[in-house]
């Protein structure tokens, strides 16, 4: 006899904090509509075995690996490879490993008296930037019945607001993993939003490290914090547009890198905003009806209308 159980949780993206959420700036992320599904199905065998298989957003398996379930006297439940894999394949099944080991410490009962064949499936594309680690922590979570937070301590770190958004499935104003709450973004002048994603994927924890080397004022963290309570409760498209610009100029001054639109795109007519760690994933571009058009021609190809990747 098996039982199958589905899991799901959404993507993410950071309107506004990013960098200085570390330091509990009042943020704004919301859940994107693709995110990771996670099929768990637990098998009454006596082997005691862990088969994972990862696919993409287009179907295909990217990784594939069996684990082994043992009983540690000391440590409590233990997973391990239970055969060799390639350097690649490696690196993902020590995360792997690492995270579900940490939620057998979290929950002792977990994993504890079965074997499990588990299927992921991401929405979108792995080089998006949209949380394909977080999303796969809040379903490990959510299967282990553990706090998801903890889990990410161990594995991957950041501020977790994208652990929040994983959880919750909605808006969420956010500073730490103790002070955040659900909201409800809905600006009147969505259909003038768009993401441009800029053909590479930024290394968020490379991001958070380069950071954590600056001294960033409380004036600085508050200023943003500001921005994010005027943004939430704007109404008006050009004020909307001027908030943006502030908190880049900020953002820039911070980090000391130049502004994504003075670096790419000095010549559109409207606000810019970086979304995440600067140089990379997804951008906010307020714009009309020939915004996609003007990325495309600048070989960027990826835009979306903010209606079709948000609820």
């Amino acid at each position: 006899m098996t039982t199958s159980t589905n899991y799901f949780s959404n993507g993410k993206l950071l309107l506004t904090g990013e960098y200085v959420v570390l330091d509990q700036a009042l943020s704004l992320a919301i859940p994107t509509k693709k995110g990771q599904h996670m099929y768990v199905e637990q098998l009454e065998e006596e082997s005691r075995t862990l088969s994972w298989k990862s696919y993409g957003h287009d179907g295909k398996c990217w990784f594939e690996q069996k684990f082994k379930i043992q009983k540690d006297p000391n440590s409590g439940i233990n997973v391990v490879l239970s055969d060799s894999t390639n350097q690649n394949q490696n690196n993902v099944a020590a995360m792997l490993i690492q995270i579900l080991n940490k939620a057998t410490v979290l929950n002792q009962e977990f994993l504890s008296n079965s074997s499990f064949q588990v299927e992921t499936k991401l929405d979108f594309d792995r080089s998006w930037g949209l949380g394909s680690s977080s999303t796969l922590i809040c379903n490990i979570a959510k299967w282990a019945q553990v706090d998801a937070f903890e889990l990410s301590k161990v594995s991957f770190g950041g501020s977790g607001y994208d652990i929040a958004v994983g959880m919750m499935g909605g808006d969420v104003l956010y500073r730490s993993p103790v002070m955040w709450e659900g909201y409800v973004f809905n600006p009147p002048f969505k259909e003038q939003l768009f993401f441009v994603h800029l053909n590479k994927k930024q290394d968020s924890r490379e991001g958070i490290s380069t950071y954590s080397e600056k001294e960033v004022s409380k004036k600085t963290v508050d200023a943003i914090s500001t921005i994010t309570e005027q943004m939430i409760s704007c109404t008006d498209f050009n004020e909307f547009q001027k908030l943006i610009e502030e908190h880049e100029r900020i953002i820039a001054e911070i980090i000391e890198k130049e502004p994504v639109k003075q670096h790419l795109f000095n010549d559109y007519p409207y606000a810019l905003k970086s979304l995440g760690a600067w140089g990379g994933d997804f951008i906010l571009a307020c714009g009309d009806s020939q915004t996609p058009e003007y990325f495309k021609n600048k070989g960027y190809p990826t835009v979306i209308n903010y209606l079709d990747l948000i609820y």
